[in-house]
């Protein structure tokens, strides 16, 4: 398509030989103005200048729509290529490495998935375009070379020095802004994260003004880098401006010094003709070589995040095998410990989860609870030891162990959407079992609330859950992981927002689930765990006491004190 349209501004500037010379009075009985007195059958001037002047305006209207055909394909092209880049980087964030998430900043990531792409489609498309308007000036270069070589040569000359020099002159600067602008976005969302999605701290803290005058700051210095790259983006128009006076300046004197005024006449239409369409050809040239200067130190973050996501990995969601994992869990001599850090979170941890039996955890903070239950949950990978459901590793297949899997965390994650919607956790309402959902929050003591709502299970709780209460968004994190009907139901401090009466009723609800499915459980709240089957009491990462509830505390002095301050004799 660039050479297409090239193919026609060349006609276009071309054309205009014929009408200057026509209009300058020159014979129709030879060259090319004979061809075109024999095609339309007359030789009158009075004819041939309209229908030369009507084809030249007809050329430059057919380029005019094919230039906006082609941009119109262009950046529907790149916009989608830039659509594809943001998703295809979110996906191997999504689907990335547990232990790699944890460690990643989260304003990294969305700098990188929204500037970053934004900038590196900024540099696709300028190189396309920049290749497009080479193509365009090349072309009309040649044609002024058949005019007259020696006045493109000094044009040529003239506006070579302008672009080149001044790009030269500007790169460094451009490259500067670039990388400025990049680490500006950065900023920008290291105080906007935490103004909105921290909005209740920091209310409460009164710290809500010194994130926007953080943020503020931040857009008030990425407004400054705009003005400075639009002004340089502007100083190679103006200078061509300049360039371009020179030229005719120079050009007309050499042309009234080497030939007669009629010669100089054409000459100079046929330049004029081809500066209208090369100037605004060199603008956009040196505009998107701004642009993809300062781009690139988005794009090159970008890259960076790819290769460092591919190297990672990629979690599969697809279970190879659909045969879902059953039977008793095994973990057998398990260690962990973090890349950065030399000492172990879980020193030889070997357990057997009996299948359909409840198995809590207990420990101060730091004894290595909810490190345990993430390697059970497939989240990490364990140093050293494996990890076993029926005689068969969870790593084999983590899709289909997570498929079996019922978790509700301690912050349970809720969005602007429907009761029925945050059961399911989908994103689709065709897909929701409504009686499934119906189902779990009878499971999660939460039907009688839901049942009261004016709206049902179709109310919307609020972004993150804000019309609901602590007791009740932990519940129906709970109705969540119920929907999904697991045969491991892990509960990590989920009990930790309920008041004493709910805690009751979600106890009763689990005993009333033991035995039907494996539950793991993890909590500092001793209540919450009184009647698990086996209770397994952690310290510095390794298992100090397990077995029933009255055989630990007798066993271990720690244990027995945490009894005590807890009140539970």
């Amino acid at each position: 398509m660039s050479l297409v349209l090239a193919g026609l501004d060349t006609l276009g500037v071309a054309a205009m030989v014929p009408l200057t010379q026509l209009i300058g009075g020159a014979e129709t009985d030879s060259g090319v103005l004979a061809v075109i007195s024999d095609v339309i059958g007359t030789s009158d001037p009075t004819v041939l200048i309209p229908v030369v002047a009507s084809a030249i305006a007809v050329l430059f209207v057919v380029k005019s729509l094919a230039s906006i055909g082609f941009r119109w394909q262009l950046l529907g092209r790149t916009t989608r290529v830039s659509a594809d880049a943001a998703s295809a980087l979110l996906r191997g964030y999504v689907l990335a490495p547990y232990a790699a998430h944890r460690a990643r900043p989260l304003r990294e990531v969305y700098r990188n998935v929204n500037d970053s792409v934004s900038q590196g489609t900024s540099v696709l498309l300028a190189v396309v375009s920049i290749c497009t308007d080479l193509a365009v000036l090349v072309a009309i270069t040649i044609v002024l070379a058949i005019t007259d070589p020696v006045v493109t040569v000094v044009t040529v000359l003239v506006f070579g020095v302008f672009v080149v020099g001044l790009q030269r002159l500007l790169r460094r600067t451009q490259t500067r802004l670039g990388e400025e602008s990049a680490e500006v976005g950065l900023e920008a969302w290291q105080y906007l994260l935490p103004s909105l999605d921290g909005f209740r701290e920091a209310r409460l803290s009164s710290r809500g003004e010194d994130f926007v005058r953080g943020y503020r700051k931040a857009r008030l210095r990425g407004a400054r880098l705009g003005r400075d790259m639009g002004i340089i983006a502007d100083i190679p128009r103006y200078s061509l401006e300049i360039g371009f006076v020179l030229a005719v300046a120079a050009i007309s004197a050499y042309l009234f010094n080497v030939g007669t005024p009629a010669e100089a006449f054409v000459v100079l239409g046929v330049f004029a003709a081809a500066a209208l369409r090369a100037l605004p050809t060199l603008t956009r040239v040196s505009s998107n070589i701004a642009t993809l200067r300062t781009g690139q130190p988005g794009l090159r973050i970008f890259l960076a995040a790819a290769d460092e996501l591919r190297s990672v990995g990629a979690h599969d969601e697809q279970p190879r095998d659909h045969t879902r994992y059953l039977g008793d869990i095994v973990i057998d001599g398990v260690e962990f410990r973090y890349p950065d850090s030399s000492d172990p979170v879980l020193d030889r941890v070997s357990l057997r989860i009996p299948q359909n039996s409840t198995m809590a955890f207990v420990g101060s903070s730091g004894a290595g609870k909810s490190t345990l239950i993430d390697l059970v949950l497939g989240l990490l990978e364990p140093t050293r030891g494996t990890i076993e459901c029926g005689g068969r590793p969870i790593a084999d297949d983590r899709a289909a162990w997570y498929a079996g899997l019922g978790v509700v965390p301690q912050d349970v994650f809720l969005f602007n959407d429907t009761i029925a919607m945050n059961v399911a956790f989908e994103v689709d309402a065709d897909r929701v079992d409504l009686d499934r959902v119906d189902e779990a929050l009878a499971m999660a003591q939460l039907d009688g609330i839901v049942a009261a709502m004016p709206n049902g299970v179709d109310t919307v709780v609020g972004e993150r859950g804000v019309r609901l209460s602590g007791g009740q968004r932990q519940r129906l994190g709970i109705a969540r992981a119920l929907y999904r009907r697991p045969s491991v139901l892990v509960l990590d401090e989920a009990t930790s927002a309920l008041d004493n009466e709910t805690e009751r009723q979600i106890s009763e609800t689990l005993a009333k689930l033991g035995g039907t499915m494996t539950i793991l459980i993890v909590a500092h709240r001793l209540s919450t765990v009184r009647h698990a089957d086996t209770l397994v009491f952690l310290k510095d990462g390794r298992i100090e006491a397990q077995g029933g509830f009255e055989d630990v505390r007798s066993s271990n002095d720690e244990f027995a004190r945490l009894v005590e301050l807890g009140r539970l004799d």
